[in-house]
């Protein structure tokens, strides 16, 4: 196969933009009302947009080839053996999905969602490698 699925997420900066624009409007309204009482607030919504500008947003995402599952790929990789992995559990949680790596040693360690695809893809990517998704109903 040889083939290399990547799934990239990049960091949501539409938090920064909201910010900006509120501060902007924010500005514009002292400067046409005069109402100086707003103006701390202002250097408050400042000072934490320019923190968010600041903080490192990396990317997450997964990795698979014909050999490894990476969890974090693009902020601490953790390379998983296909080999080693049975079958990937689904559980439908409120409005998102979680997944559960389940080991052929019975082992089972949790996934971040942040990181995932969605699931036609992962189920479509997991399929070709010979790994199964199966779907785990909490029995409400």
């Amino acid at each position: 196969m040889n083939e290399v699925y990547e799934y990239r997420r990049a960091p949501n900066l539409w938090v920064m933009r909201l910010s900006v624009v509120s501060l902007a409007l924010l500005i514009m309204v002292i400067a046409l009302t005069g109402a100086h009482h707003l103006t701390a607030l202002a250097w408050g919504l400042g000072a934490a947009t320019l923190y968010w500008m600041l903080l490192p947003h990396p990317v997450s995402g997964i990795r698979v080839d014909d050999n490894y599952l990476v969890l974090a790929a693009w902020r601490r990789p953790r390379a998983i053996p296909l080999d080693n992995i049975a079958y990937l559990r689904i559980t439908e949680v409120s409005a998102e999905c979680t997944v559960t790596i389940v080991y052929k040693d019975g082992r089972e360690e949790g996934t971040f969602a942040g990181d995932l695809p969605s699931i036609e893809a992962l189920s479509d990517v997991m399929a070709e490698r010979g790994i199964p998704l199966r779907e785990s109903y909490l029995g409400l």
